[in-house]
């Protein structure tokens, strides 16, 4: 039976339930309603290019644990005590399951289309997850669409929506969605596409192998009895060479090493091409044993360097009606936040910069409403960090809560 994810998504929250979820938001109807039509497409666009980019593995995780009993008293849901948690778990599972930055710039697409406000926006977005995926696990595990109950179920079915999905965008959703820097991470995280993976082609005595996409190229060569390996990871993450010349094979084990240590510093994807280092590494293998065993010389593979990325300066804009000294103590916290999204290369140093982070929520959160109205353009000037941070695999779960809050200030 065929059927429509989007309208499915929105039949829960017509009728009484619009009103009730305007009362949570602390928006009219009408608002609430132009925010849904943007809202829905929009997630369930970024779940599809989610799902896109790692086979629907996280996706189908997140399905399979939602509990989808909330959907048969969605009154409850909206006008219970536990509704603002089931936002702010729902917030912090998109920034998990999309990128702190691609949550904050869906949000605020939704918000830029329809007038809803930043905050109402955020706490609409974690709301609608939690029922999305409730529906989404229904039809992958009760719905007689007859979809496989795994991942590449989840994948299918998503895929055969998409049309749905673009039929139901409003009209200038796309350039809010593009202008807020959602389609860029959503085409960073894989999006449409088979994976960060663009090509691979292979062969030996004169031949090369190479992977390209959004992380980087690997080539490796091997000819006329002499084996010279290259690996190079890109992205702002460094490369990495290791040459054996004058009839000599390759050391696939320091080479190995090397794009191990480049891999746990520079983020998931980069795993993907250890495969190809070991397929290097056996063709050279192969040479050396054709070639009658030629000794293998030492060969000094660098150490890799992750650069730091530079957050750029940001002044602080003319802000009327703060406080005397307020700018300066506004201006430090700022600067610490940024320094400590800096320091950010895991889950461990995410944890750790948290009451950095937390000390400028805090002090915006002194600042008068009269003076709030310079701070988007300022806080805006996280967004690219934030995107980086959150790409690192589990640092979007432990940010997504000083995302959220900063989103309420933009």
């Amino acid at each position: 039976m065929s059927f429509n994810l989007v309208d499915l998504v929105k039949g829960q929250l017509g009728g009484p339930a619009l009103g009730q979820l305007g009362a949570l938001l602390g928006e009219d109807n009408n608002k609430t309603e132009a925010a849904l039509g943007a809202a829905i497409p929009g997630l369930l666009s970024g779940l599809t290019s989610s799902a896109n980019a790692d086979g629907g593995a996280s996706l189908f995780d997140a399905v399979n644990k939602q509990d989808d009993s909330l959907l048969d008293n969605i009154g409850g849901l909206l006008t219970g005590g536990n509704s603002s948690n089931v936002m702010n778990q729902g917030s912090s599972l998109l920034g998990s399951l999309l990128g702190g930055g691609a949550a904050s710039g869906l949000a605020s697409a939704v918000a830029g289309l329809t007038g809803i406000g930043g905050k109402s926006s955020s706490g609409l977005m974690g709301m609608l997850l939690p029922i999305a995926l409730g529906i989404i696990k229904r039809q992958i595990f009760g719905g007689s669409g007859g979809f496989a109950q795994n991942a590449g179920g989840l994948l299918s079915m998503l895929n055969g929506q998409k049309n749905n999905i673009q039929a139901a965008m409003p009209s200038g959703f796309q350039n809010q969605l593009q202008s807020s820097g959602f389609m860029d991470q959503m085409s960073n995280f894989g999006g449409n596409a088979a994976g960060a993976v663009g090509g691979a082609a292979s062969a030996v005595g004169g031949a090369a192998s190479n992977a390209a996409g959004a992380v980087g190229n690997a080539a490796g060569n091997v000819a006329d009895g002499v084996g010279n390996v290259a690996g190079n990871v890109a992205d702002g993450v460094g490369n990495v060479a290791g040459n054996v010349a004058d009839g000599v094979g390759n050391v696939a084990g320091n080479v190995g090493n090397a794009a191990g240590d480049v891999a746990s510093s520079g983020g998931g994807f980069l795993k993907k091409f250890l495969p190809i280092a070991a397929i290097i590494a056996i063709g050279a293998f192969a040479l050396k044993m054709c070639t009658g065993g030629v000794e293998t010389p030492d060969v000094n593979v660098p150490t890799v360097e992750v650069p730091k990325v530079e957050m750029p300066s940001v002044e602080l804009p003319d802000m009327p009606g703060l406080p005397e000294g307020m700018g300066a103590e506004l201006g430090s916290s700022f600067e610490g936040a940024k320094n400590a999204l800096g320091s950010i290369t895991d889950v461990d140093s995410a944890k750790a910069a948290l009451p950095q982070l937390d000390g400028l929520t805090g002090m915006l959160d002194k600042v008068p409403e009269s003076a709030r109205g310079g701070l988007s353009g300022m806080l805006g000037g996280l967004t690219p960090m934030l995107d980086k941070v959150s790409a690192i695999p589990g640092v979007g779960a432990v940010i997504a809560p000083f995302v959220e809050k900063l989103q309420g200030f933009m």
